[in-house]
Protein backbone atom coordinates (compact mmCIF):
# COMPACT_ATOMS: atom_id res chain seq x y z
CA UNK A 1 0.00 0.00 0.00
CA UNK A 2 1.40 3.52 -0.82
CA UNK A 3 0.25 7.03 0.26
CA UNK A 4 2.19 10.18 -1.32
CA UNK A 5 4.80 8.18 -2.75
CA UNK A 6 5.37 6.34 0.54
CA UNK A 7 5.28 2.36 0.69
CA UNK A 8 3.16 2.21 3.93
CA UNK A 9 3.31 -1.94 6.06
CA UNK A 10 0.33 -3.16 7.50
CA UNK A 11 2.28 -4.30 11.12
CA UNK A 12 4.19 -1.88 13.56
CA UNK A 13 7.92 -2.85 13.83
CA UNK A 14 11.56 -2.40 13.33
CA UNK A 15 11.60 -5.21 11.12
CA UNK A 16 9.72 -3.20 8.24
CA UNK A 17 13.37 -1.84 8.08
CA UNK A 18 15.47 -5.30 8.31
CA UNK A 19 16.34 -3.82 11.62
CA UNK A 20 16.36 -6.32 15.15
CA UNK A 21 15.41 -2.74 17.39
CA UNK A 22 16.31 0.60 17.39
CA UNK A 23 19.93 1.25 17.15
CA UNK A 24 20.32 4.87 18.51
CA UNK A 25 18.44 4.22 21.56
CA UNK A 26 21.74 4.20 23.92
CA UNK A 27 23.11 7.69 23.54
CA UNK A 28 26.29 6.91 25.97
CA UNK A 29 29.20 4.97 25.30
CA UNK A 30 29.19 3.74 29.09
CA UNK A 31 26.34 1.27 28.27
CA UNK A 32 28.16 0.13 24.83
CA UNK A 33 30.58 -2.90 25.51
CA UNK A 34 31.92 -2.73 22.05
CA UNK A 35 31.49 1.01 21.70
CA UNK A 36 35.21 0.78 19.47
CA UNK A 37 33.50 -0.95 16.68
CA UNK A 38 30.62 1.71 16.45
CA UNK A 39 32.69 4.68 17.09
CA UNK A 40 33.54 7.30 14.41
CA UNK A 41 37.05 8.34 14.95
CA UNK A 42 37.96 12.04 14.56
CA UNK A 43 41.51 13.38 14.30
CA UNK A 44 41.76 14.19 18.35
CA UNK A 45 40.89 10.60 18.56
CA UNK A 46 44.32 9.61 17.02
CA UNK A 47 46.40 12.28 18.58
CA UNK A 48 44.64 10.84 22.23
CA UNK A 49 46.13 7.49 20.81
CA UNK A 50 49.65 9.33 20.17
CA UNK A 51 49.95 10.66 23.58
CA UNK A 52 48.77 7.09 24.90
CA UNK A 53 51.36 5.50 22.81
CA UNK A 54 54.10 8.14 24.32
CA UNK A 55 52.84 7.35 28.42
CA UNK A 56 53.00 3.38 27.94
CA UNK A 57 56.17 3.34 25.22
CA UNK A 58 58.19 5.69 26.65
CA UNK A 59 56.98 6.11 30.02
CA UNK A 60 56.26 9.69 29.23
CA UNK A 61 54.05 11.68 31.77
CA UNK A 62 51.68 13.96 29.81
CA UNK A 63 48.39 16.66 31.04
CA UNK A 64 45.79 17.27 28.90
CA UNK A 65 42.35 18.82 29.11
CA UNK A 66 39.60 17.70 26.37
CA UNK A 67 36.70 20.96 25.95
CA UNK A 68 33.13 20.81 24.29
CA UNK A 69 29.72 21.36 24.98
CA UNK A 70 27.20 18.39 26.70
CA UNK A 71 27.09 15.04 24.39
CA UNK A 72 30.51 15.92 22.26
CA UNK A 73 32.44 12.58 23.52
CA UNK A 74 34.65 13.71 25.99
CA UNK A 75 33.73 11.17 28.29
CA UNK A 76 34.59 7.99 25.59
CA UNK A 77 37.33 9.40 25.22
CA UNK A 78 38.56 9.53 28.69
CA UNK A 79 37.61 5.87 28.94
CA UNK A 80 39.74 5.32 25.90
CA UNK A 81 42.74 6.42 27.96
CA UNK A 82 41.44 4.28 31.15
CA UNK A 83 41.10 1.33 28.89
CA UNK A 84 44.97 1.79 27.37
CA UNK A 85 46.27 2.04 30.92
CA UNK A 86 44.47 -0.60 32.07
CA UNK A 87 45.28 -3.03 29.82
CA UNK A 88 49.14 -2.92 30.05
CA UNK A 89 49.08 -2.87 33.44
CA UNK A 90 48.40 0.08 34.92
CA UNK A 91 45.88 1.82 37.79
CA UNK A 92 43.84 4.54 36.00
CA UNK A 93 41.27 6.72 38.53
CA UNK A 94 38.39 7.93 36.61
CA UNK A 95 36.22 10.03 38.74
CA UNK A 96 32.83 11.48 37.22
CA UNK A 97 33.02 15.02 39.48
CA UNK A 98 29.72 15.24 40.88
CA UNK A 99 30.02 18.11 43.85
CA UNK A 100 31.57 21.41 44.34
CA UNK A 101 33.01 20.45 47.47
CA UNK A 102 36.80 20.23 47.17
CA UNK A 103 37.20 17.92 50.11
CA UNK A 104 34.59 15.19 48.89
CA UNK A 105 36.39 15.47 45.22
CA UNK A 106 39.66 14.84 46.26
CA UNK A 107 38.96 12.11 49.28
CA UNK A 108 36.94 10.36 45.75
CA UNK A 109 40.49 10.44 44.09
CA UNK A 110 42.35 8.82 46.82
CA UNK A 111 39.22 6.31 47.20
CA UNK A 112 39.42 5.29 43.52
CA UNK A 113 43.06 3.92 44.19
CA UNK A 114 41.91 1.97 47.06
CA UNK A 115 41.51 -1.89 46.00
CA UNK A 116 38.68 -4.23 46.78
CA UNK A 117 38.57 -5.14 50.59
CA UNK A 118 39.96 -7.96 51.59
CA UNK A 119 41.97 -9.14 54.64
CA UNK A 120 45.06 -8.34 53.19
CA UNK A 121 43.65 -4.97 52.23
CA UNK A 122 42.55 -4.46 55.76
CA UNK A 123 45.53 -5.28 57.35
CA UNK A 124 47.80 -3.08 54.86
CA UNK A 125 45.27 0.15 55.71
CA UNK A 126 45.75 -0.83 59.30
CA UNK A 127 49.50 -0.48 58.90
CA UNK A 128 48.92 2.61 56.54
CA UNK A 129 47.17 4.00 59.05
CA UNK A 130 49.92 2.75 61.85
CA UNK A 131 52.37 4.53 59.35
CA UNK A 132 50.38 7.81 59.47
CA UNK A 133 49.47 8.56 55.80
CA UNK A 134 45.64 7.61 56.14
CA UNK A 135 45.29 9.74 59.49
CA UNK A 136 47.13 12.22 57.75
CA UNK A 137 45.03 12.61 54.52
CA UNK A 138 42.09 12.80 56.30
CA UNK A 139 43.25 15.57 58.90
CA UNK A 140 43.71 17.62 55.83
CA UNK A 141 40.39 16.98 54.41
CA UNK A 142 38.91 17.53 57.68
CA UNK A 143 37.92 21.48 56.27
CA UNK A 144 39.24 23.86 53.94
CA UNK A 145 41.26 25.37 56.04
CA UNK A 146 43.56 21.93 56.81
CA UNK A 147 43.76 21.66 53.04
CA UNK A 148 47.53 21.45 51.90
CA UNK A 149 47.30 21.47 48.42
CA UNK A 150 51.13 20.47 48.04
CA UNK A 151 51.12 18.23 50.75
CA UNK A 152 47.91 16.68 49.39
CA UNK A 153 49.55 16.32 46.03
CA UNK A 154 52.81 14.62 47.34
CA UNK A 155 50.73 12.00 48.95
CA UNK A 156 49.02 11.36 45.50
CA UNK A 157 52.06 10.69 43.51
CA UNK A 158 53.22 8.55 46.32
CA UNK A 159 50.54 6.33 45.67
CA UNK A 160 50.32 6.72 42.04
CA UNK A 161 53.89 6.06 41.38
CA UNK A 162 53.80 2.71 43.44
CA UNK A 163 51.88 1.52 39.68
CA UNK A 164 53.66 0.80 36.26
CA UNK A 165 51.46 3.31 34.49
CA UNK A 166 48.73 5.49 35.91
CA UNK A 167 46.00 7.77 34.16
CA UNK A 168 44.35 10.67 36.82
CA UNK A 169 40.85 11.44 34.38
CA UNK A 170 38.29 13.73 36.23
CA UNK A 171 35.38 13.88 33.73
CA UNK A 172 32.28 16.65 34.24
CA UNK A 173 34.59 19.00 35.82
CA UNK A 174 32.29 21.54 35.57
CA UNK A 175 30.62 20.48 38.16
CA UNK A 176 32.56 22.10 40.77
CA UNK A 177 31.84 25.27 39.02
CA UNK A 178 29.55 26.85 41.86
CA UNK A 179 32.78 26.48 44.51
CA UNK A 180 33.95 29.12 46.04
CA UNK A 181 37.00 30.96 44.43
CA UNK A 182 39.39 30.10 46.89
CA UNK A 183 38.41 26.69 47.05
CA UNK A 184 38.57 25.91 43.28
CA UNK A 185 42.11 27.81 43.51
CA UNK A 186 43.32 25.18 46.29
CA UNK A 187 41.95 22.23 44.10
CA UNK A 188 43.77 23.53 41.16
CA UNK A 189 47.02 24.65 43.33
CA UNK A 190 46.89 20.59 44.47
CA UNK A 191 46.01 19.48 40.78
CA UNK A 192 49.30 21.71 39.22
CA UNK A 193 51.94 20.35 42.22
CA UNK A 194 50.90 17.12 41.37
CA UNK A 195 51.76 17.27 37.45
CA UNK A 196 54.57 19.13 38.17
CA UNK A 197 55.53 15.85 39.78
CA UNK A 198 53.98 12.97 37.97
CA UNK A 199 54.99 9.58 37.83
CA UNK A 200 56.56 8.13 34.99
CA UNK A 201 54.44 6.47 32.94
CA UNK A 202 51.25 8.88 33.85
CA UNK A 203 48.75 10.58 32.38
CA UNK A 204 46.14 13.52 33.53
CA UNK A 205 43.56 14.13 31.79
CA UNK A 206 40.26 16.22 32.03
CA UNK A 207 36.74 16.66 30.80
CA UNK A 208 34.87 20.10 30.78
CA UNK A 209 32.43 22.23 29.22
CA UNK A 210 33.77 25.31 27.34
CA UNK A 211 32.10 28.08 29.71
CA UNK A 212 33.48 26.24 32.91
CA UNK A 213 36.62 25.87 31.21
CA UNK A 214 37.47 29.39 30.42
CA UNK A 215 36.17 30.64 33.90
CA UNK A 216 38.55 28.35 35.41
CA UNK A 217 41.67 29.16 33.16
CA UNK A 218 41.16 33.20 34.17
CA UNK A 219 41.03 32.12 37.79
CA UNK A 220 44.47 29.84 38.16
CA UNK A 221 46.74 30.68 34.99
CA UNK A 222 49.35 28.99 36.11
CA UNK A 223 47.66 25.39 36.08
CA UNK A 224 46.46 25.56 32.36
CA UNK A 225 50.11 26.39 31.77
CA UNK A 226 51.41 23.30 32.57
CA UNK A 227 49.31 20.94 30.62
CA UNK A 228 50.92 19.72 27.33
CA UNK A 229 47.36 19.31 25.06
CA UNK A 230 44.17 20.96 24.86
CA UNK A 231 41.76 19.23 22.59
CA UNK A 232 38.79 21.04 22.07
CA UNK A 233 36.04 18.93 20.48
CA UNK A 234 34.60 20.34 17.16
CA UNK A 235 31.18 18.74 15.64
CA UNK A 236 30.50 15.77 13.70
CA UNK A 237 30.78 16.70 9.76
CA UNK A 238 28.38 15.24 7.62
CA UNK A 239 30.26 12.16 6.17
CA UNK A 240 31.06 11.47 10.21
CA UNK A 241 27.72 11.72 10.57
CA UNK A 242 26.90 9.31 7.94
CA UNK A 243 29.15 6.89 8.97
CA UNK A 244 28.15 7.16 12.49
CA UNK A 245 24.13 6.11 11.27
CA UNK A 246 26.18 3.32 8.65
CA UNK A 247 27.73 1.86 11.98
CA UNK A 248 24.80 2.03 14.21
CA UNK A 249 22.29 0.86 11.78
CA UNK A 250 24.85 -2.30 10.80
CA UNK A 251 25.07 -3.81 14.64
CA UNK A 252 21.06 -4.32 14.32
CA UNK A 253 20.30 -5.49 10.91
CA UNK A 254 18.40 -8.27 9.99
CA UNK A 255 18.10 -8.65 6.62
CA UNK A 256 20.82 -7.76 3.70
CA UNK A 257 20.82 -4.10 1.83
CA UNK A 258 22.91 -2.80 -0.49
CA UNK A 259 22.22 0.80 0.87
CA UNK A 260 24.01 1.00 3.93
CA UNK A 261 22.05 3.70 5.14
CA UNK A 262 18.56 2.45 4.74
CA UNK A 263 15.85 3.11 5.77
CA UNK A 264 17.45 7.19 5.78
CA UNK A 265 18.05 8.31 2.27
CA UNK A 266 20.94 10.81 2.23
CA UNK A 267 18.78 13.93 2.04
CA UNK A 268 17.41 12.66 5.74
CA UNK A 269 20.77 12.45 7.81
CA UNK A 270 22.10 15.86 6.20
CA UNK A 271 18.88 17.80 7.18
CA UNK A 272 19.17 15.84 10.96
CA UNK A 273 22.95 16.36 10.74
CA UNK A 274 22.18 19.99 10.38
CA UNK A 275 19.15 20.39 13.34
CA UNK A 276 21.93 18.24 15.89
CA UNK A 277 24.65 20.84 14.60
CA UNK A 278 27.07 18.51 14.40
CA UNK A 279 26.62 17.23 18.06
CA UNK A 280 26.43 13.66 18.31
CA UNK A 281 24.49 13.51 21.23
CA UNK A 282 21.80 15.56 19.12
CA UNK A 283 21.84 13.60 16.28
CA UNK A 284 21.73 10.14 17.86
CA UNK A 285 18.45 11.66 20.35
CA UNK A 286 17.13 12.96 16.47
CA UNK A 287 17.88 9.90 15.15
CA UNK A 288 16.11 7.78 17.87
CA UNK A 289 12.89 9.86 17.32
CA UNK A 290 12.69 9.99 14.03
CA UNK A 291 13.23 6.35 13.85
CA UNK A 292 10.82 5.26 16.45
CA UNK A 293 8.19 7.80 14.83
CA UNK A 294 8.29 6.63 11.38
CA UNK A 295 8.44 2.60 12.10
CA UNK A 296 4.91 3.71 14.40
CA UNK A 297 3.59 4.85 10.61
CA UNK A 298 5.38 3.02 8.50
CA UNK A 299 7.18 5.58 6.30
CA UNK A 300 9.72 3.79 3.95
CA UNK A 301 12.00 5.47 3.08
CA UNK A 302 12.49 7.93 5.60
CA UNK A 303 13.91 10.87 3.48
CA UNK A 304 13.86 14.87 4.42
CA UNK A 305 10.06 15.23 3.74
CA UNK A 306 9.44 12.45 6.82
CA UNK A 307 11.94 13.54 8.88
CA UNK A 308 10.15 17.37 8.62
CA UNK A 309 6.68 15.88 9.23
CA UNK A 310 7.59 14.39 12.34
CA UNK A 311 9.84 17.03 13.75
CA UNK A 312 7.64 19.92 13.07
CA UNK A 313 6.03 21.57 16.24
CA UNK A 314 3.60 19.60 17.80
CA UNK A 315 -0.14 20.30 18.00
CA UNK A 316 -0.83 20.28 21.62
CA UNK A 317 0.51 20.31 25.19
CA UNK A 318 0.23 16.45 25.39
CA UNK A 319 2.09 16.45 22.17
CA UNK A 320 4.88 18.10 23.36
CA UNK A 321 4.95 16.44 26.49
CA UNK A 322 4.98 13.22 24.88
CA UNK A 323 8.35 13.92 22.96
CA UNK A 324 10.50 15.09 26.08
CA UNK A 325 13.05 12.53 26.84
CA UNK A 326 11.79 10.53 29.86
CA UNK A 327 14.58 11.45 31.97
CA UNK A 328 14.13 14.71 31.49
CA UNK A 329 10.00 14.76 31.61
CA UNK A 330 9.37 15.25 35.44
CA UNK A 331 11.18 18.85 34.69
CA UNK A 332 9.97 19.97 32.20
CA UNK A 333 6.00 18.51 33.81
CA UNK A 334 6.92 20.98 36.80
CA UNK A 335 7.83 23.83 34.67
CA UNK A 336 4.56 23.10 32.72
CA UNK A 337 2.35 22.65 35.39
CA UNK A 338 4.00 23.95 38.84
CA UNK A 339 5.17 27.22 37.28
CA UNK A 340 3.20 27.78 34.17
CA UNK A 341 5.97 27.27 32.12
CA UNK A 342 8.36 29.56 33.44
CA UNK A 343 10.48 31.41 33.46
CA UNK A 344 12.13 30.08 36.19
CA UNK A 345 15.65 29.26 37.54
CA UNK A 346 17.20 25.59 38.18
CA UNK A 347 17.46 25.97 41.78
CA UNK A 348 13.46 26.50 42.18
CA UNK A 349 13.23 23.14 39.50
CA UNK A 350 15.25 21.39 41.42
CA UNK A 351 13.54 22.00 44.88
CA UNK A 352 10.09 20.87 42.74
CA UNK A 353 11.89 17.77 41.55
CA UNK A 354 13.82 17.16 44.49
CA UNK A 355 17.21 16.20 42.53
CA UNK A 356 20.19 17.87 42.61
CA UNK A 357 20.86 21.52 41.79
CA UNK A 358 23.71 20.69 39.77
CA UNK A 359 22.48 18.30 38.08
CA UNK A 360 19.30 19.78 37.39
CA UNK A 361 20.82 22.57 35.74
CA UNK A 362 22.84 20.16 33.29
CA UNK A 363 19.45 18.60 31.91
CA UNK A 364 17.90 21.87 31.76
CA UNK A 365 20.41 23.21 29.43
CA UNK A 366 20.39 20.17 27.57
CA UNK A 367 16.28 20.20 27.59
CA UNK A 368 17.59 23.77 25.56
CA UNK A 369 19.73 22.42 23.23
CA UNK A 370 17.06 20.23 22.37
CA UNK A 371 14.85 22.74 21.37
CA UNK A 372 12.13 22.29 24.24
CA UNK A 373 13.02 24.91 26.27
CA UNK A 374 14.67 28.38 25.87
CA UNK A 375 16.64 30.53 28.26
CA UNK A 376 16.25 34.00 29.32
CA UNK A 377 18.96 36.51 29.46
CA UNK A 378 18.31 36.53 33.46
CA UNK A 379 19.50 32.76 33.30
CA UNK A 380 15.98 31.05 33.71
CA UNK A 381 14.21 28.55 31.86
CA UNK A 382 10.79 28.44 30.24
CA UNK A 383 8.44 26.78 27.74
CA UNK A 384 9.02 27.79 24.17
CA UNK A 385 6.28 30.51 22.72
CA UNK A 386 4.33 27.49 21.00
CA UNK A 387 3.79 26.01 24.27
CA UNK A 388 2.88 28.88 26.06
CA UNK A 389 0.35 29.38 23.52
CA UNK A 390 -1.44 25.60 24.49
CA UNK A 391 -1.12 26.95 28.53
CA UNK A 392 -3.05 30.43 27.10
CA UNK A 393 -6.06 28.18 25.75
CA UNK A 394 -6.12 26.29 28.24
CA UNK A 395 -6.46 28.59 30.84
CA UNK A 396 -9.04 30.48 28.65
CA UNK A 397 -11.05 27.43 27.89
CA UNK A 398 -10.63 26.86 32.23
CA UNK A 399 -12.24 30.52 32.39
CA UNK A 400 -15.13 29.74 29.57
CA UNK A 401 -16.20 27.06 31.94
Amino acid sequence: MERGGLKLYPYQSYEVYGLSRNPFEQLASEGISDVESIHVYQEVDMRLQMIASEVIGNKSSIALSIVGPLGMGKTQRLKSLAKVVESNGGKAVYVKVDTNDILKLTRDIFYALKPPKSRTNIFLENLSRKLGFIDRLEKMLSSTGEYKSRDIAELLTEQMGKFPYCALLLDELENMQSAREHEKIQFFEMLRHFISNMPKGCVVAFACIPEAYEEYSKIFPAFFMRLHYEFKLRPMSLDEAYELVKKRLNRVRIRDTDDPLYPFTEEAIKLIHQLGKGNPRQILRLLHYVLSEAAKHKFDPIDDYVVTTILEEPKSLEEYLTRIPKEYKDLVEAIVFQFNGGPISYIQVAKAVKKPGMQVYESLNELIRLGFLVGDPKGNYKVPDYVRKFLEEGQAEREEE
